[in-house]
């Protein structure tokens, strides 16, 4: 630079100088950019750092960079440094060029040269490893700890240049004689590498635990790690590292703090704060976090459950990919707890989690493809879904598959194979394996099989089967039924019923009404089913209905009937729709109402019962005050 120059530039530089300290940043601006221009170097290096915040200028990251080059192309360290760390990553169009982005980005897709124009270094930024290398290299053999500690990480790892082990551990360490939180946890993967010979777990832990207190978030992260996962835990201590990380947005940190405290929560204590750190955790992408949320919400722990805040979360993380809480939210949607029943979208989840080896979701997804819930029956994707179970290691899967392939019902699939997985679960003592053998051999028919299906049964009853227990009850003929397997069969329903099985009620209910293996008792099995109903049992309901409209057909009779009728069809119950509607439209037990009783119906037909839809067909154009309806089901 000239001497007028020289002076010109100089002056410049001070009269920005003075105009950053007073705070007026776009005078400071235009003061560096005149020195800049005529080659002060010091303004070349402030009129980028500008640039890259916006500070008195609109922000833009490429200007940023061309500053910085012609800097350190004079010797500037400090731009030499910036520009170094500035090439190690990639950088969008937000951030290159600033609020004109969105436009640039436009343009580019119209085939438009004027971005071209506009952006001669282009409106996004590619790392360049070797440049990087070589713009550190130069301010660390001047002396800047940052750069030496940056420089020593590449030689380390062999970025934009050989690796260098031994360059790298000069590097590295001088800038530890700096305190450069960097270098000091770059000296931890250099001694903790365990295949090379200057391994040394001792000072790699020495190092780490340095580059923490100096405030190095991922050293902080890794110290806690260590503290918590330790042969000598010390959660105290991790606790204290995941802060100092969590503190630096550290998201993995964040979550493993949150972990912590509620893992030493005393039982009455508020979780708030830890609540709070995970959602921070999750919001920030961390679907672990997302995932324990749901997981504190659901179980309630020591917080009021809340399904609805536990689905809101589950869903969360299994949107991004998390596979256990998609396996929730498939349960949660299946059983309608959290979010409205939706079988297709609890199909949908638990597809993705059996995608991703998920056993417990296969085995829900293949006995929603075998039934047809939320799908069409699909025997083959049943048998598929159910095979990845059991490879799984499910056992109920294992057994489920058999009983699917002895059935018979998927052709080209061997029988005999089906049969020979259920007979070995059998042989090891699996109930469920049991009670689908019993069942197949029932199918088959004859003598010897039923005396070897009671056999089963009655085995897998002793395990506390409610199911068998329930076969054995109400299927097996009597002359077929030893007392001893009635005795084990009527124990076992009975503990069930007592424990809440609605299933079981039922079946003790039925059997009291009817007297054939039990003492009739009418009042105890009114009392079995009007618990069951209680719970919210649809067939409860339904066989209560049966029951009051047949019972002494009474006025009061045949309403509370209705009212049983109509519980079970708000539940889904295809026969109780039917039947609530005929008598709507009939009048019986309440007056007539035919668009209540078309409702019924239509929900009825839907599930693709001939006479609803028959009858309903015949509702059009029809007089209220003429119809007469016979049939109930």
């Amino acid at each position: 630079m000239h001497g007028a120059r020289r002076v010109i530039a100089n002056y410049q530089h001070w009269r920005a100088e003075r105009h950053a300290r007073n705070g007026h940043f776009a005078a400071a601006h235009r003061r560096f950019v005149a020195a800049a221009k005529l080659g002060h170097t010091a303004a070349q290096f402030r009129v980028g750092a500008n640039y890259r915040v916006g500070r008195g200028c609109v922000r833009s990251g490429s200007e940023a960079m061309r500053w910085y080059e012609q800097a350190a192309e004079a010797g500037h360290t400090e731009a030499q440094f910036e520009l170094g760390v500035l090439l190690l990553a990639d950088h969008d169009a937000g951030w290159c060029v600033g609020p004109s982005a969105r436009w640039a980005m436009a343009a580019a897709q119209h085939n438009s040269h004027l971005p071209d124009l506009v952006f001669p270094r282009g409106a996004v930024s590619r790392k360049d490893n070797e440049r990087a290398y070589d713009w550190l290299s130069r301010a660390a053999e001047r002396g800047k700890p940052e750069a030496q500690a940056n420089l020593g990480w590449l030689l380390l790892k062999g970025i934009g240049c050989a690796s260098d082990r031994a360059g790298a551990l000069r590097y590295l360490n001088a800038a530890a004689e700096h305190d450069i939180a960097q270098a000091a946890f770059g000296l931890a993967e250099f001694y903790g590498a365990t295949d090379q010979p200057e391994h040394d777990a001792v000072a790699s832990r020495g190092w780490l635990r340095r580059a923490a207190d100096l405030g190095n978030a991922s050293a902080a992260y890794n110290m806690g790690l260590a503290l918590k996962q330790g042969p000598k835990s010390d959660l105290t201590e991790a606790e204290h590292y995941f802060s100092i990380a969590s503190n630096q947005h550290h998201p993995e940190a964040i979550y493993e703090l949150a972990y912590v405290q509620l893992t030493q929560l005393a039982p009455e204590s508020d979780p708030e704060q830890a609540l709070e750190l995970l959602r921070k955790a999750a919001k920030a992408g961390h679907v672990g976090a997302a995932f324990l949320i749901g997981d504190v919400y659901s179980r309630g722990d020591r917080v009021r459950p809340d399904l609805r805040e536990a689905a809101q979360w589950f869903r969360r993380a299994a949107d991004a990919g998390h596979v256990q809480s998609q396996f929730q939210i498939g349960c949660f949607f299946a059983q309608g707890e959290g979010v409205p029943r939706d079988l297709a979208n609890a199909v949908r989840y638990f597809e993705f989690c059996a995608t991703n080896g998920h056993a417990v979701g296969a085995y829900n997804l293949g006995i929603f493809y075998e039934n047809g819930q939320g799908v069409s029956t699909n025997l083959n994707l049943a048998l598929k879904w159910l095979r990845v179970a059991a490879d799984g290691g499910l056992p109920q899967a294992q057994v489920r598959l058999g009983a699917l392939l002895a059935s018979g019902r998927v052709e080209g699939e061997d029988i005999e194979a089906g049969r020979e997985l259920l007979e070995t679960a059998a042989a090891q003592d699996s109930s469920e394996a049991e009670f689908a053998l019993a069942q197949l051999m029932l199918r088959e028919g004859g003598s010897t099989n039923v005396v070897r299906a009671v056999e089963l049964l009655t085995r897998a009853t002793e395990k506390h089967n409610v199911l068998a227990a329930e076969f054995l009850l109400t299927r097996i003929a009597e002359d077929r039924l030893p007392a001893e397997s009635l005795h084990v069969a009527v124990n076992v329903i009975e503990g069930a019923a007592r424990a809440g099985d609605t299933s079981a009620m039922r079946s003790l209910a039925a059997e009291l009404f009817s007297g054939a293996r039990l003492p009739q008792d009418n009042p105890r099995a009114e009392r079995l089913l009007q618990k069951a109903a209680a719970l919210g049992d649809a067939e409860a309901h339904f066989a209560l209905g049966v029951h009051f409209c047949q019972r002494n057909r009474t006025t009061e009779d045949v309403a509370t009937g209705l009212a049983h009728y109509i519980a079970a069809a708000n539940g889904g119950h295809a026969l109780a729709q039917y039947n609530a509607a005929v008598m709507l439209l009939n009048g019986t037990g309440a007056p007539v109402d035919v668009e209540r009783a078309s409702t019924f119906l239509e929900n009825a037909a839907l599930q693709g019962l001939p006479n609803a839809s028959r009858l309903l067909g015949e509702l059009t154009g029809m007089k209220t005050s003429t119809f007469q309806v016979s049939g109930i089901a």
